[in-house]
Order: structure tokens, then C-alpha cells, then sequence
């Protein structure tokens, strides 16, 4: 279990305020309905292959407790589409998760007043699947402008209720092709993401054992020269887990230390530098729900 000591309950709290300054900074559209839905990619120009960090926020404008769907991305109730700049329009195939309620389930609350936020890479769900163990994303999105559509079937199962949709305004977007320094950039990461998944020894390790250590520095070193490295949020989430596990058997057989990115120290510190950095934009808030939601 993790127990932060004075300093790292300190830093949480600042998480917490963090957190509350990117709810205040993120726009929403105007409705006479008590739900209202936003999304937001905090920029309109992306180069390929740099992660869009997508929030949805679901806010009940109105008096009342609003009664709604599980809201999520993976849930049945969200539905995402796109047009493409020559005008055609796809489904986005995103994983589901079908929720069980009781009996007495009524839906979920929303306080008057209150927002519920989600936040993903779009590229975790969205366009041509590749092989994540060479790429940083499961999915690629080509240059090409893109007009992203969000529905939330807010009623969905939710007994005694009449169907209700919110609709997000459309996000539009371009992706262009990479600059030759964005490029360089790309195919470091590749590279150190395939070292993750690699079970070559050196020295009597699995050079995969190497894996976390070298993106923390890599992340440090990014992070004193280029702050704002679309990056960096990105890769202290994700990167951290799933990507350059040790390998199970090795850990059992003490051959190498297990590490534990939600109780590292420097991890912690790094993440909150970042936040800080980007706390009024889409990739903060992002670094703050997966650092919240571990915690």
C-alpha cells in the first residue's frame, strides 16, 4: 500500500488544486438542458504521431441531481465519430465495457453544479491499428484534418427515464507531417519503447530491466530543456505501465528489483513538475486523473 510521507501529502494537495484550476479552464458550450457536454484537444494543429490529449467533460448546469449512464469512455453510452478533410465520415471503434447494476440502480448522480471528467490519448482508440511494441500509440493518425463528433446517450438503461443525448461541439483538428527535429524525436521514442518488450541478457539481465530507468532519464533530461514536450505527460502515464515490465519470472528469481512507479519518488516529483507546467491544459489534465485515479 502506498503511505506518502508530509512532503508527498503536500504535493498531493497541490494535485487537488491543480486539478480544480483545469476544471475552472475548461470551456464549455451553452445549452438550456441541465446536461451539458464539452470536448476539448487544447490546440488545433498536431505533427504525426504527437499525442492529442481529448477531454470530455459532463457538466449538470441545472437545480437538480441529474441521474445519467456511466460516463466514459469506454462506455456504450459514449459514441465517437469523425469527417476527414475530404468529407468522409467513420465510427470510431472504441473498447466497451458493459457495467451490471442492481436492481435498485437508478443511474449515476450528478450534482447540481458538479462535472464529470474523462481524458484519454485519442490515438489509444482512434484510426488504423499498428504493433504497439514498435510504436508509441495503438493507433495512427495520418496528416489529414480531422472534425471530431462526441455523443453521450445520458439515459441509456437508466430505469424510468426518456432517451436524452448531450452532443460535445465539434472538435476540428490537422495533423501535418513531421518536422526533420519531430522525426528525430519519434524514432528515439520508438526506440525506447522497443527496448521495453526486448528479453535480450546483457550482462545476465533482460535488457527490458532497463527500460524504466531510461525513460525517467529521458523524461528528466526533456523536461530542463524543453518543458512544454507534448510528450512528457504521455510518457509518465502511460510509459510507465504496461511497456518494460519486468519479466515475472526474473523479479521471482530476484534477478532484478521491482519497481514501482506510483511509489517512486522521482516519479512523483516529475509528474508534479510537468502538472504544474500544464495544469490548464487538456495533456494536465490527463497527468492528473492518472495520477488521482492510482491513488
Amino acid at each position: 500500500m502506498f503511505r506518502p510521507d508530509a512532503m508527498t501529502t503536500s504535493r498531493f494537495a497541490v494535485v487537488a488544486v491543480l486539478w480544480t484550476t483545469v476544471l475552472s479552464a475548461t470551456p464549455g458550450c451553452g445549452s438550456a438542458q441541465q446536461l451539458v457536454l464539452s470536448a476539448d484537444v487544447s490546440q488545433t494543429e498536431f505533427f504525426e504521431d504527437e499525442p492529442i490529449y481529448l477531454l470530455l467533460r459532463l457538466r449538470n448546469v441545472g437545480a437538480d441531481t441529474a441521474r445519467t449512464y456511466f460516463f466514459g469512455f469506454s462506455s456504450p453510452a459514449v459514441t465517437l465519430s469523425v469527417r476527414l478533410g475530404d468529407g468522409h465520415r467513420f465510427e470510431v471503434t472504441k473498447p466497451i465495457l458493459d457495467h451490471r447494476t442492481e436492481s435498485s440502480w437508478r443511474g449515476e448522480p450528478v450534482p447540481p453544479g458538479a462535472s464529470v471528467l474523462q481524458t484519454m490519448v485519442l490515438q489509444d482508440i482512434m484510426r488504423a491499428g499498428w504493433d504497439i511494441r514498435s510504436h508509441l500509440f495503438a493507433h495512427h493518425l495520418a496528416p489529414d484534418q480531422y472534425e471530431l463528433h462526441v455523443e453521450f446517450h445520458a439515459h441509456w438503461g437508466v430505469p424510468g427515464t426518456t432517451p436524452l443525448t448531450v452532443e460535445a461541439a465539434p472538435i476540428v483538428f490537422r495533423i501535418r507531417a513531421r518536422t526533420p527535429a519531430e522525426e528525430s524525436e519519434v524514432r528515439e521514442l520508438e526506440a525506447m519503447r522497443q527496448m521495453g518488450s526486448d528479453t535480450t541478457r546483457v550482462v545476465g539481465y533482460p535488457r527490458a530491466a532497463g527500460y524504466k530507468a531510461a525513460l525517467i532519464h529521458w523524461v528528466e533530461r526533456r523536461l530542463s530543456t524543453q518543458p512544454d514536450d507534448p510528450f512528457l505527460p504521455f510518457l509518465l502515464y502511460n510509459g510507465l505501465y504496461g511497456v518494460g515490465e519486468i519479466l515475472w519470472r526474473h523479479h521471482l528469481a530476484g534477478e532484478v528489483p521491482r519497481f514501482d512507479p506510483d511509489t517512486s519518488e522521482v516519479v512523483s516529483r516529475l509528474r508534479l513538475a510537468v502538472i504544474e507546467r500544464r495544469k490548464a491544459s487538456t495533456a494536465g489534465a490527463y497527468l492528473v486523473q492518472g495520477l488521482t485515479a492510482r491513488h
